[in-house]
């Protein structure tokens, strides 16, 4: 029987060596689903230029994210998406002072849960960063009806729109330094009145705890829009509140248009919008302030406006804004002859989807209508 001389031993032991390296290179480690902590501080952005970015408040973002990197469909190649998920967000808003009047300690607490994306700006090596949106529902635990100082929360429900932009640095494997500027916004929609919303802007920090994985397993979502352009039709109803009371005016609104497909995640669009009045403005001294709706107040029972705008859809979820122009409402106002809407679609098919959809006036909420979308 032959035997390997010591010499050719040596060579097989360093080329096996070799071959064992370049396999375990080969298996390259790609980020995995991350925990987030950060501590937030920040300040409100309300009111008069003398008294913005006065006050403080704190809190904290608690998120989990999966990430997507490994998703083929087009709509996550072209938005350069790199994860998803939920944050828990908790704000401590009692040094909160408001604006031309004295609502110090009137605001309370607020706990929510938002979704969120993040989407890659840039990145080099180790380090990136990122903008994250996010949408979701928050409660605030003082509102005008249980201080009546405070002017800008009608409710303990709350929605709530987040925006970051995160810097983001690698420690060591597995744990990333996160930095962060933010932007937050609390409001009812309208549905219960007083409602200025609350606007507030933080800086934050904190660690993210990452799972890597192995192997890069790459899919395909099981749901794609209609790839052609379409005709869209919206139907839905909601409310505005009866100003420093818990009752409210029911609407509905009605919208028709056409959608021209651009790709997987951009259409334009424009539409005829109409909003249905089940009770209008009756100026009457009683009448008047339990009819009244601000901007959004009309004496008859229609309003309607042509609107132009965009959608961008991601997986099953679409966000579109249009800006229009009235052609008739006999309004309270006669200044307010123009409009906008924003709206969050989920997709149940490619022909139908739950919306909220806010009108707006200025940078009023009129109210937010609940409903359908369908698109043929």
């Amino acid at each position: 029987m032959n035997k390997f001389s010591p010499v050719c031993r040596k060579l097989a032991f360093i080329t096996l060596g070799n071959l064992l390296f370049v396999s375990v290179q080969a298996q390259q480690i790609y980020p995995g689903n991350f925990f987030e902590l950060k501590a937030v501080a920040g300040t409100h952005a309300i009111g008069s230029t003398s008294k913005k970015l006065k006050d403080r408040l704190y809190g904290l973002d608690l998120s989990y994210n999966k990430n997507i990197l490994n998703n083929e469909d087009n709509w996550a190649k072209f938005s350069k998406v790199q994860s998803y998920g939920f944050a828990l967000v908790v704000r401590d808003l009692n040094n909160l002072k408001g604006h031309r009047d004295t609502a110090a300690k009137s605001f309370g607490q607020a706990y929510g849960l938002v979704g969120q994306i993040d989407f890659l700006i840039f990145k080099r090596g180790n380090t990136s960063f990122n903008f994250r949106p996010g949408v979701g529902l928050s409660y605030l635990s003082k509102t005008f009806f249980t201080d009546p100082k405070n002017r800008f929360i009608g409710s303990h429900i709350n929605e709530v729109i987040k925006a970051d932009l995160l810097f983001q640095t690698q420690l060591r494997p597995g744990i990333d330094l996160i930095a962060g500027l933010g932007f937050l916004h609390y409001s009812n929609g309208g549905f219960n009145i007083p409602n200025n919303g609350l606007n507030t802007l933080s800086i934050s920090s904190g660690l993210r705890l990452m799972k890597s994985a192995r192997a890069k397993k790459v899919y395909k979502s099981n749901f794609t829009q209609l790839q052609k352009n379409t005709f869209e039709i919206n139907l839905g109803i909601g409310r505005r509140g009866v100003i420093e009371s818990h009752e409210g005016l029911l609407k509905s609104g009605l919208y028709a248009g056409y959608n021209f497909y651009i790709n997987d995640i951009l259409m334009l669009k424009s539409g005829l919008d109409a909003v249905y009045y089940y009770t209008p403005f009756i100026p009457t001294q009683e009448k008047g302030v339990q009819t009244f709706q601000y901007y959004g107040t009309s004496y008859d029972r229609w309003r309607t406006g042509l609107s132009l705008g965009a959608e961008t859809t991601l997986w099953r979820f679409s966000v579109n804004a249009q800006f229009g122009r009235y052609i008739y409402y006999n309004s309270y106002y006669p200044d307010i002859n123009w409009y906008w809407t924003n709206s969050l679609i989920y997709n149940i098919d490619q022909h139908i989807g739950f919306q909220a959809k806010t009108y707006m006036h200025k940078s009023q909420a009129d109210y937010i209508n609940f409903g359908f979308a369908l698109k043929f």
